[in-house]
């Protein structure tokens, strides 16, 4: 016979002398462990129950945000306002081109601003499309009138 039954066998005395003892035993430990992990569920279900309510009050100022809207609605809705917004912006602006009327007109080269002087010097213009002399030109974040073929006049910052 194995060694583990032998000593089984020699024990067997002690549990037919107490066998109340014995049962109790198991019991005992098995309701201690299952209290043990009876605190330690409860506590996390807690924990999941307060996550649940944040997330669930987060979706519903989502909800009152896209006003009902699905997440489909919503990035289709914020699609058109990207789009709208890019149709304020217009066309691009790099550093030496003049607008006029939010359209690119032409180009500068030497430019000397001079705000004690609300002046704005270039040294050379040189125009692409129609310069409408009673229109504001636009050059960086400025809008300047024209006051010549001597220069423009800065009027005003954008």
């Amino acid at each position: 016979m194995p060694e583990w039954f032998d000593g089984v066998a020699q024990e067997w005395s002690l549990i037919g002398a107490a066998p109340i003892s014995f049962a109790i035993t198991p019991v005992v430990v098995i309701v201690v462990v299952w209290a043990i992990l009876h605190c330690f569920y409860h506590r996390m279900l807690l924990s999941k129950d307060s996550q649940i309510e944040v997330l669930q009050s987060r979706l519903a100022d989502y909800r009152n945000v896209l006003e009902g809207a699905s997440p489909r609605e919503a990035a289709y809705k914020i699609a058109q306002l990207k789009g709208k917004l890019e149709a304020i912006k217009g066309v691009p602006r790099d550093e030496n081109t003049i607008f006029q009327n939010g359209k690119r007109i032409g180009k500068v080269v030497g430019v000397r601003i001079d705000p004690p002087n609300n002046s704005v010097v270039f040294d050379r213009m040189t125009i692409a499309g129609h310069l409408d002399q009673a229109s504001p030109v636009e050059f960086k974040d400025l809008v300047l009138a024209f006051v010549g073929l001597d220069g423009f006049s800065q009027t005003r910052h954008r």
